[in-house]
């Protein structure tokens, strides 16, 4: 693998996200050898034009290498994961381009790491590929963005900072500034409900044995007003909940720790925002029955997301004042209990914040290079597979990485 001509190839880099990520992989990664993918050599080439304008310098053509790949043709792809020993994959939505470049890497022996968010499709990946690519020593490790490295690895941090047994935790998203939502976790969250019935099959293939929680059972709350956040706030239905149930599986199987109870939801800025956000959740669920309701809203994302979600993209200055924060409240146990019955009620617990820069392209471009620089720099405490990122990157230097990026863990 030492002999490929890349340590890392950006597949997608001519893309909006993709671009921030070749941008964050040149600026963090000098001396790796970096190539940017994409089925146009053009319009690759106009991205290395934007690194050399963004950094100053004008030696991009010479320093980044282009190789051509498309996702119509099947051999270019796995030609593309030959050549590298990572690719950091920024094609979506991934449940339609994403299975062809995993199959590829599985079967090639190459590392891969993207920024799904999509349950189904990260499921399917554990299903089918993780033996395959546990068997050639090679972490496939997805949602490697916003979607679920602050839920996941934040529950992490929550648990080595914990005074005892970490056992069940709430988190609650904030976000600052008005950036518009990226288009393509649109079309994802779009196909996620039209398909949602396809989840249930799948868990029932992954979690074959009930999870061994301990304490009382993590309650799950509708709707409501928060004291703690002093916020409204919703369920948070985006992957991070399927993906930390994920990750406390392997953890409990394959490391025999105490899994956590997890529950997530969305700080909203006012209860009229509640309200839209419902009324945007109920138009997905009807719309997304009937082919021209999807087609529809496939076409006219501003109109059915209010707003939220655009065609358009975003501008940097939107960016520069967006930003988030994660709030973890955690309970447990000074000492470990013997079981559920004898545990009793919770008699620690301890707060964290998990802060970053804009969450859709700043932080999901560093935290998504961090991730592939960690596979390939750090000692990995497991062998490969299909993993989730906290069972893939705990015990490295990836919230080092992160925290030199901006990115603040503290206690509150």
């Amino acid at each position: 693998m030492d002999t490929r001509p890349y340590d890392i190839v950006v597949y997608g880099a001519t893309g909006f996200t993709g671009q921030y990520v070749a941008l964050e992989a040149v600026r963090t990664c000098p001396n790796k050898k970096i190539a940017l993918a994409g089925r146009t050599k053009k319009k690759i080439e106009q991205v290395l034009d934007r690194i050399n304008k963004e950094f100053g310098r004008d030696d991009a053509h010479q320093k980044v290498g282009i190789v051509i790949a498309d996702n119509s043709n099947d051999e270019s792809i796995k030609e593309m994961c030959r050549q590298s020993r990572m690719i950091i994959n920024c094609v979506g939505p991934y449940r339609f381009y994403g299975e062809q470049v995993v199959r590829a890497c599985a079967e090639i022996g190459t590392n891969y790491v993207d920024i799904s968010g999509e349950p189904e499709f990260l499921q399917m990946a554990q299903i089918k590929y993780h033996d395959q690519a546990k068997e050639k020593g090679v972490h496939i490790v997805s949602a490697c963005g916003f979607d679920s490295v602050p839920a996941d690895l934040g529950i992490e941090a929550l648990r080595q900072k914990f005074p005892g047994e970490l056992t069940a935790v709430e988190s609650y998203i904030h976000t600052y500034g008005a950036a518009k939502a990226n288009y393509g976790t649109y079309l994802s969250l779009i196909h996620g409900v039209k398909n949602r019935g396809n989840l249930k099959s799948q868990q029932k293939q992954i979690f074959k044995e009930k999870l061994s929680y301990l304490g009382p059972r993590l309650k799950f709350r509708g709707p409501g007003f928060s004291q703690s956040e002093n916020k409204w706030f919703i369920p948070f239905m985006g992957s991070d909940p399927s993906v930390v149930k994920r990750t406390q599986l392997f953890e409990s199987q394959q490391h025999n720790r105490v899994p956590v109870q997890y529950a997530a939801y969305f700080c909203m800025q006012n209860f009229v925002s509640m309200l839209g956000f419902f009324l945007f959740g109920l138009i997905m669920f009807i719309f997304t029955k009937f082919d021209l309701g999807v087609q529809l809203l496939t076409q006219y994302p501003r109109i059915f997301s209010f707003g939220v979600f655009s065609k358009d993209g975003v501008t940097q200055e939107e960016l520069d004042r967006t930003s988030f924060s994660l709030v973890f409240h955690g309970k447990g146990y000074s000492k470990t209990p013997e079981s559920r019955e004898t545990a009793g009620r919770p008699d620690q617990s301890l707060s964290i914040k998990f802060t970053g820069p804009e969450m859709g392209y700043i932080f999901t471009s560093i935290s998504l290079v961090a991730a592939a620089v960690t596979i390939l720099d750090d000692k990995l405490i497991n062998t490969g597979g299909v993993l989730t990122t906290a069972s893939a990157l705990r015990e490295t230097k990836f919230m080092e990485r992160l925290c030199d990026r901006g990115v603040k863990v503290e206690v509150l």
